[in-house]
């Protein structure tokens, strides 16, 4: 009997250790309440493009390299020049500078070398470009030229957009709450995504003719500089929130 009351002391005390070391049951957050709605909100504008970026390019061929690279880089530093007194506030760049070997029809000699490098125009002032690629043709082939929103109206535009895309949401949202006898005091918007897209309007093809043999007086070309569209989306993710 004296045993029996000497282990229970000891029986009670092991049982309120282990109790104590025992975890804690986890218990889950309580579920937000309400109807989630995911809904997208749009809006674009056509804006005139206020940028142009014009690229030129000069390819020579001769027996010899020297000579042949002596050609390019003598026309490019000319026709550079030119291209800077006509439009002085663009930005003129050379790159693509290409030496490649012509070989014979039996692939086995060297007959000749072909140079080639490209100058690109990038500038604003839309109003005289057709004098100034005028100017550059006459040394250089036109590649191409290339119309746009400059990083400045680009950004203008955004501001614009975000402002009416999430108008549009808002509307979409609230017709949403409307139609569930939800009002606009139980909604509460967790999460929105933008996203921008730039669609250029199309603009006719630029025929690429060989490099002039020398330097002759070029007409005009007739350049629009055209609109781009502009659009921005925005997912919304909204919460209708019951009644209290």
């Amino acid at each position: 009997m004296l045993r029996s009351l000497l282990f229970a002391p000891l029986f009670a005390i092991v049982s309120t250790v282990a109790s104590a070391q025992t975890p804690p049951v986890a218990v889950a957050p309580p579920r937000a309440d309400g109807t989630v709605v995911l809904m997208t909100g749009s809006a674009e504008t056509e804006v005139p493009n206020d940028e142009a970026v014009a690229s030129f390019y000069f390819e020579a061929q001769d027996a010899d390299l020297a000579k042949a690279q002596s050609l390019v880089n003598q026309r490019v530093a000319e026709a550079v020049a030119q291209i800077k007194r006509a439009d002085s506030k663009g930005q003129v760049e050379t790159a693509g500078y290409m030496s490649y070997p012509i070989y014979s029809r039996e692939g086995r000699k060297v007959t000749g070398w072909r140079v080639r490098q490209t100058v690109t125009l990038r500038t604003a002032e839309l109003a005289t470009l057709p004098r100034t690629v005028a100017t550059a043709q006459s040394l250089l082939a036109l590649g191409g030229v290339d119309f746009r929103l400059s990083r400045a109206a680009r950004e203008r535009v955004e501001a614009e957009l975000i402002q009416r895309s999430i108008a549009n949401l808002n509307a979409r949202v609230a017709a949403v709450a409307q139609a569930m006898n939800v009002p606009s005091s139980r909604l509460r918007t967790e999460e929105l995504n933008f996203g921008v897209q730039e669609i250029a309007r199309p603009m006719p093809m630029m025929v690429r003719a060989a490099p002039p043999v020398a330097a002759e007086q070029v007409v005009e070309p007739q350049l629009d500089a055209g609109r781009s569209l502009q659009q921005m989306t925005v997912n919304g993710r909204v919460r209708l929130l019951p009644a209290q």
